[in-house]
């Protein structure tokens, strides 16, 4: 009867160790296995200044509630510099009008803006973005912050948030801010 028990454990173990979960995967698989939990990722501080340039030709955007009869125009171009990224090229900067919304506040009136942005720096690389807000039109204020989501080259895997810093309406129209923030950045190897 030992014996017999004995030659069933055995195959047990035998028939459990032949089992495919053991082999190795093929390294094609643990390529896809790679995480952003496992890069090297650095947090750096960032400073500079953002103007916009609405594009009175484009066409207009209407804003929320439409029965306010509030337009803005729907693309136009960034300028700027950034600490960690250098300077913005205005021609190749460009944003797109996502949502807007007058909102009545006890300051004012208040125009909430959504956009996306892609930027390209004098290095050649890009960000993408997306910009949130809003334009006090009594007192010409401008508040809000920008979520970095993508890039190229070392702006690839970036994410960050970057305040509005000191905001106001241009006289043309346009904007301008200084704005302070962190990004994270995937190191390369």
């Amino acid at each position: 009867m030992k014996r017999v028990f004995f030659l069933l454990i055995g195959i047990l173990v035998l028939s459990v160790a032949c089992q495919d979960d053991f082999v190795e995967p093929d390294n094609d698989l643990m390529a896809l296995e790679k995480s952003a939990k496992y890069e090297k990722v650095k947090t750096f501080p960032v400073k500079g200044w953002t103007q916009i340039i609405p594009d009175e030709t484009a066409p207009r955007f209407q804003c929320m509630p439409v029965e306010a009869g509030v337009d803005m125009c729907s693309f136009g171009w960034l300028a700027g510099q950034m600490n960690i990224s250098g300077k913005i090229i205005q021609e190749e900067s460009t944003y797109t009008k996502l949502y807007c919304e007058l909102m009545l506040t006890p300051e004012g009136p208040v125009i909430y803006n959504e956009v996306s942005a892609d930027v390209k720096f004098a290095s050649g690389e890009r960000v993408s973005a997306l910009g949130f807000v809003s334009i006090n039109t009594v007192t010409g204020e401008v508040t809000g912050h920008t979520d970095y989501v993508g890039g190229t080259g070392r702006f690839e895997g970036i994410n960050g948030t970057s305040q509005v810093v000191n905001g106001v309406v241009l006289p043309d129209g346009g904007l301008y801010w200084d704005l302070k923030g962190e990004i994270t950045l995937v190191l390369k190897d």
